[in-house]
């Protein structure tokens, strides 16, 4: 069996996203498979152009969601699409997006504390895009700041952009500057809305980083893929 494996981002529609390229770019030396990056929205590198291209050689593909929560495009869009231009014959294995990875848990740990250090009294406000059509992402993200709150021994807030519970209702009532973490994988236009939007009624709060090019990125998608290609994490690190 020969196995391809096949990394999905979101992408923009008119517009190359070159938002984490080079780290996948990086990633892609970890493995002697062949591989493709393709991209859910625009014209270039499209999903179904890079999958036609990958399974003229290989008889399995791993498809690996650069994504965080299994909402409507883990659900819906990738495998409609796939089922379309996949070959009878040919092995499709689905692996789970990010956001339950180690590495992500760990590196919203790490960047969470050192603000915490810095700002001890402040709380803390988890906030992801969100769906209002499947309640995983919702879970999955109230989880992730129960743990981190366990963790981490601090207040944590969450909220999507859309889906419950949803940013105006939990930023309501609040008076006091927050420490914000948006789970996204890029600094894009709902990332910047969002911080827009909480700044303009609590503008002392601090907007961390996102995702887009950190290490952590990396090592999440070798955490899915080790079960088919092991490897060595810490090559990453």
């Amino acid at each position: 069996m020969t196995t391809g494996i096949l990394y999905v981002l979101h992408g923009r529609r008119g517009k190359v996203s070159t938002a984490n390229l080079d780290l996948l770019t990086q990633l892609q030396h970890t493995y002697p498979n062949l591989q493709r990056t393709c991209f859910l929205e625009g014209d270039i590198q499209t999903l179904e152009d890079s999958l036609l291209t990958l399974q003229d050689q290989v008889t399995q593909i791993l498809v690996v969601p650069i994504l965080l929560f299994p909402a409507t495009h883990v659900r819906w869009d990738l495998p409609r699409r796939i089922q379309a231009v996949a070959r009878a014959d040919l092995q499709l294995v689905y692996l789970q997006p990010l956001a339950t990875t180690q590495a992500i848990f760990q590196f919203l740990k790490t960047q969470l504390a050192a603000a915490l250090q810095q700002y001890p009294q402040r709380q803390v406000l988890l906030v992801a895009h969100g769906t209002p059509h499947f309640s995983e992402p919702g879970t999955q993200l109230q989880a992730l700041a129960q743990q981190l709150q366990t963790s981490l021994h601090a207040p944590i807030l969450w909220a999507h952009f859309k889906g419950r519970p949803q940013l105006d209702q939990v930023l309501a009532g609040q008076t006091e500057p927050l420490i914000v973490q948006r789970l996204f994988l890029t600094e894009g236009r709902i990332a910047g809305e969002l911080q827009a939007r909480i700044a303009a009624q609590l503008p002392d709060s601090v907007f961390l980083p996102t995702l887009e090019n950190q290490p952590a990125l990396a090592q999440a998608i070798v955490e899915r893929l080790t079960p088919y290609l092991p490897t060595d994490l810490a090559q990453l690190a």
